[in-house]
């Protein structure tokens, strides 16, 4: 298999292309509740998730940011759930919206990598990966051991409500999962979540290989490049994705207040 460019980075992307992969990412990724706040996504799933659980700022319609928040905090603290805010550092909106939450008392939490590259692909998806519509039991196994408890009970439910098309991915060797991913296509760009591996099958190739087969099955559907999120400081993440041919194409952070 072989990608287009193995050095692609923000600057081969247009503008245009870098907010529709920040789009198709929350698209990908729906949460149980959504209310439109002057242009923003105000998103709620009971806990767990951040992005799930969090107010997407990619566009910003209102003539009052500080009433905006306003409503997304009271949103929030009506649920007994802290407000948080997802902030990329280039497009979010309006521009200042990080310095306004940093006057408000909001902390950064967890700053998290887009990452991208743009498909060319002359082979098939891997012998031993397994394509379904739907995850397996394997597939929760492993992607539920790779993600923190307070996931665990909404992780079903917004699984169910990913749209489609979508595809479950899972390497599996005598009938073992070692590694999964979901592929979400959005348009001409798909979306790479729940990458996990079993413990025991890690810095053995299994990852890569099922990365490998969400780029092959995404070149399939029609999709022109890929992009993942992954936190920054998830080093061993990060080695796997840049050998594979991801390269970081922005950052976000979220900005956190307790009631």
């Amino acid at each position: 298999m072989t990608y287009a460019r193995a050095d692609t980075s923000a600057a081969e992307f247009t503008e245009d292309e870098l907010r529709a992969i920040e789009v198709a990412a929350v698209e990908a990724w729906p949460a149980f509740e959504i209310h439109d706040i002057s242009g923003w996504l105000w998103r709620y799933s009971g806990g767990g998730s951040q992005r799930a659980n969090s107010v997407s700022t990619l566009e910003f319609r209102g003539a009052d940011p500080e009433a905006a928040i306003a409503e997304a905090e009271a949103r929030y603290f009506s649920r007994n759930a802290p407000s948080r805010f997802q902030v990329s550092s280039t497009l979010a909106a309006p521009a200042d919206l990080d310095q306004r939450l940093a006057r408000r008392g909001y902390r950064i939490h967890e700053p998290v990598s887009t990452l991208a590259m743009r498909l060319s692909v002359n082979e098939d998806i891997p012998t031993g990966v397994v394509v379904a519509d739907r995850p397996s039991d394997g597939w929760m196994e492993v992607y539920l051991s790779n993600v923190r408890p307070d996931r665990h009970a909404a992780a079903p439910r917004i699984l169910a409500s990913v749209p489609t098309p979508k595809a479950f991915l899972s390497f599996e060797i005598g009938g073992q999962t070692l590694s999964t991913a979901l592929a979400v296509l959005r348009g001409n760009i798909l979306i790479a979540e729940c990458i996990g591996t079993r413990a025991e099958a890690r810095r053995k190739g299994a990852a890569k290989t099922v990365m490998v087969a969400v780029a092959a099955w995404g070149w399939q559907q029609g999709a022109k490049m890929v992009a993942l999120q992954a936190v920054t400081e998830n080093f061993p993440a990060q080695r796997l994705y840049a050998a594979v041919g991801f390269r970081e194409v922005g950052r976000y952070h979220y900005r956190l207040r307790e009631r």
